[in-house]
């Protein structure tokens, strides 16, 4: 075979492996799914009272946030407890999404139980 052959040969075959027709599936650790584990977990709050909560309900029930980003029109407020970082987007001055993550920033299929934690161990500035 023609030495010009192995290298077209090699960038077919790596081509063709980016070819996929399922869906992406994206993830900050790799797909695992994170643990929960607390001192002090709280009582769980369910997404469904946090959906829909302003800025003021927000400091009540879980302190100040550890960061708040704001972008356009859309806002995003970070909450911290030992077990957990619990993300709050917001749109229109409301709760619009929230989601959790463990410390190693793998996703939390409870984000209930995040949100407990984070209440129970609140920031008061």
């Amino acid at each position: 075979m023609k030495p010009a052959f192995w290298p077209l040969a090699a960038a077919c075959l790596l081509l063709g492996g980016c070819v996929s027709d399922s869906d992406p599936h994206y993830s900050l650790s790799g797909g695992e799914q994170g643990i929960f584990r607390s001192a002090n977990a709280g009582r769980p709050i369910p997404v469904s009272e946090i959906k829909g909560m302003d800025e003021a309900q927000l400091r009540a029930r879980f302190g100040a946030p550890l960061l708040d980003r704001k972008d356009g029109t859309a806002r995003v407020l970070r909450y911290q407890s030992d077990a957990c970082s619990l993300f709050v987007y917001m749109a229109k001055d409301r709760v619009d999404y929230v989601d959790a993550y463990d410390p190693k920033l793998r996703p939390l299929m409870n984000v209930n139980e995040c949100a407990g934690s984070v209440a129970a161990q609140r920031r008061t500035s």
